[in-house]
């Protein structure tokens, strides 16, 4: 789809002089025993590990306790229920986050990044969105990366989506209701137009892919041929396609003019979870991770199916192999096969990594037959034996994300933590702690002195931010620097 902005006039927005309620996060208090504190209070510390009250008199067996060790530089605790996604963005030495969850609302962050790591964290400004939704707020997403000085054309917004249907646009500087999209009965993801940002896809549950021009206020096009739940979709990075990908195990490529399904692939009867572009040395390959345990690699332009990559294999020998072959099919449909997370390396673009529930981060080589480079594997579970608990792992990849220049990669885990990986040799740098139940969302922003901002979104209610020195990983030993800004 050509980049037609020019023939659209800003909207009319209205003006809302409301004022909004602002919280203010303190996250600058050390997680410590405190005799004064409430139980709202003990119940966030007992979240980051803490042992009070009566467990430090209990019985020996509550000494076992793992405790997880907050990393974090900030931890933001405004929602009440899970975190279910999350966006940010930096400028001009601030950074902006906006975050959904399920509690039904949706927050907007600030915090003013501070020059000395060595110092506390700013405290974070957070506001609650006005509209009042009444289902989970199940995406957002920024287009401040693709909008142009020129604001009469793309307005700066920040997109919030919700399983009651509704598609919310906001400023993302003053948290203002812009715009409210009529749209699908349910939205599962959200994505912007990357040629100027005016253009917004929102991806539904009973699986339509809707398309909607915001400075027209209307929608442009509803993709209907998917059977079933549309999990992930974006638009083609020249901005000329609408792709996405469906539990009924299909990647379909569709004509923002028209509406027309111009392409679908056929990858199996496993459904489809996730999707990435920018591939290849012309940026037409997609991939696509499945619950099989496979992720396909497939060209726009020859509408063909590249290469398969088996991120699971099913062991060969397993415990119900004495008996019959029915036991045999149940085993195996256990084993951890879905594929989470995929991406492609933006500076080696036949690079390409898949993440799946078994916990391990495989690097892919398409220009070489799509070898698998690395495998790479926490170090619990580097000793794989018989025992199911072992070989069917318990700390899934959710989310992944590459480096723009640099072969590295992180890993958003089902355990809480975060990790970052070398792509070429396969090594863990850093493992970054904090939350106490899954990651469901991640974004990563990097400041000019190299470092990392890292932004999570997780079961335990809570987000957090994480400031990684990646110049300082990459020199010292492996037991070098873990991460910036700790509590």
């Amino acid at each position: 789809m050509e980049d037609d902005n020019d023939d659209f006039d800003a909207p009319e927005f209205i003006d809302l002089n409301d004022a909004v309620e602002v919280q203010v996060d303190d996250d600058d208090v050390p997680m410590e025993d405190d005799d004064d504190d409430d139980d709202e209070n003990n119940k966030a510390m007992k979240n980051n590990g803490g042992e009070m009250g009566q467990d430090d008199m209990g019985d020996d067996d509550d000494d076992d306790e793992v405790v997880v060790v907050d990393m974090s530089r900030t931890r933001i605790e405004t929602h009440t229920d899970a975190v279910y996604s999350v966006a940010c963005h930096i400028e001009n030495g601030k950074l902006m986050i906006i975050s959904g969850g399920g509690d039904d609302k949706a927050y907007m962050h600030h915090q003013q990044l501070s020059t000395d790591s060595s110092s506390s964290s700013p405290a974070v400004i957070s506001q609650l969105l006005p509209y009042h939704y009444t289902d989970t707020v199940s995406s957002v997403a920024y287009n401040l990366g693709f909008v142009s000085e020129d604001l009469t054309k793309t307005p700066r917004l920040a997109a919030v989506g919700g399983y009651d249907g509704s598609i919310l646009l906001y400023d993302p500087d003053t948290a203002e209701q812009k715009l409210k999209l009529e749209g699908p009965s349910d939205v599962e993801w959200l994505s912007f137009h990357p040629k100027g940002g005016s253009v917004l896809l929102a991806g539904s549950g009973d699986g339509t892919v809707w398309m909607f021009h915001i400075p027209l206020n209307r929608c442009l096009q509803v993709f209907v041929g998917h059977e079933q739940a549309v999990t992930d979709g974006c638009f083609s990075p020249d901005g000329k396609w609408a792709l996405s990908v469906s539990t009924d195990g299909t990647l379909r490529i569709w004509a923002p003019k028209t509406g027309m399904n111009k392409h679908v692939f056929r990858t199996g009867e496993a459904g489809l979870t996730c999707m990435s572009t920018n591939g290849g040395s012309d940026g037409m390959l997609v991939i696509a991770g499945g619950e099989d345990g496979q992720a396909h690699v497939c060209h726009i332009g020859t509408k063909k199916i590249v290469a398969r990559l088996r991120h699971f294999e099913v062991p060969t020998t397993t415990t119900s192999n004495m008996g019959d072959d029915d036991d045999d099919e149940e085993d195996e449909m256990e084993y951890p096969m879905s594929v989470e997370a995929v991406g492609f390396f933006p500076a080696q673009s036949n690079w390409c990594a898949t993440g799946g529930v078994d916990g391990k981060l495989k690097i892919w080589d398409l220009a070489n037959e799509g070898q698998c480079r690395q495998v790479c594997v926490p170090p619990k579970q580097e000793t794989t034996t018989d025992d199911d608990d072992n070989d069917r792992g318990s700390d899934g990849i959710t989310r992944l994300y590459w480096h723009p220049k640099l072969p590295l990669v992180f890993t958003a885990m089902t355990s809480g933590a975060i990790r970052l990986w070398d792509a070429r040799t396969g090594g863990l740098l850093t493992t970054m702690t904090g939350h106490t139940d899954s990651i469901n969302d991640v974004d990563v922003q990097f400041l000019e002195n190299g470092n990392a901002i890292v932004v999570t979104a997780s079961d335990d209610k809570s987000i957090r931010i994480f400031e990684v020195d990646i110049n300082g990983l990459l020199t010292a030993p492996p037991s070098g620097v873990v991460a910036v800004g700790g509590n």
